[in-house]
């Protein structure tokens, strides 16, 4: 997709700006992980929240003409780190019809899809969702796995076995043990 000015920067500029200061208060929690900071990331993660709430009832989706790509992608970033199901189910309907029309992206389509799925019990179509604990990481349960990195593909993202490299070099912890 190229670069185009967006029809509502100032929307564009929001969603960067809470994207911004999320990953600014994730990143403090997971360093210091007190109270303070916890706290500082539930207020950020709840005012992204509610900013694209806002946004969605008033304009629907902010994708590629509305908010730019980089602001489209500071819209998935806030609906895929909310902790509001009803958000998140929401967003994935109009991220999907967005996809449709050329508005967002499949890469956005598959994690946010794979997040509601497994929030809600089932098994991840794309293998983007891992679980991390004391005893390492793991993947959350994939439907279909001998079909997986054709999926991945139409979705435009790389093979599995290489993203999961690339979770565990990020996140720095050892394969969960079975």
């Amino acid at each position: 997709m190229s670069a185009t000015r967006p029809t509502h920067p100032e929307i564009a500029l929001a969603l960067l700006d809470l994207k911004r200061k999320h990953r600014s208060a994730r990143a403090v929690a997971d360093l210091r992980n007190d109270d303070a900071s916890i706290a500082d990331l539930a207020w950020a993660e709840d005012r992204g929240t509610e900013t694209l709430k806002l946004i969605i009832t008033v304009y629907g989706w902010p994708g590629h003409t509305l908010a730019g790509e980089a602001g489209a992608d500071a819209a998935w970033w806030l609906a895929q780190h909310s902790d509001d199901q009803t958000l998140q189910e929401q967003a994935l309907e109009l991220l999907r019809e967005a996809v449709q029309a050329g508005e967002a992206t499949h890469r956005h389509l598959a994690f946010l899809t794979d997040r509601v799925r497994v929030r809600t019990g089932l098994t991840q179509l794309y293998g983007t969702a891992f679980a991390v604990d004391a005893s390492g990481i793991q993947a959350f349960d994939i439907e279909d796995p001998d079909h997986l990195d054709q999926r991945r593909a139409e979705m435009g993202l790389e093979p599995f076995d290489q993203f999961d490299k690339t979770v565990r070099l990020l996140i720095k912890l050892p394969p969960a043990t079975a």
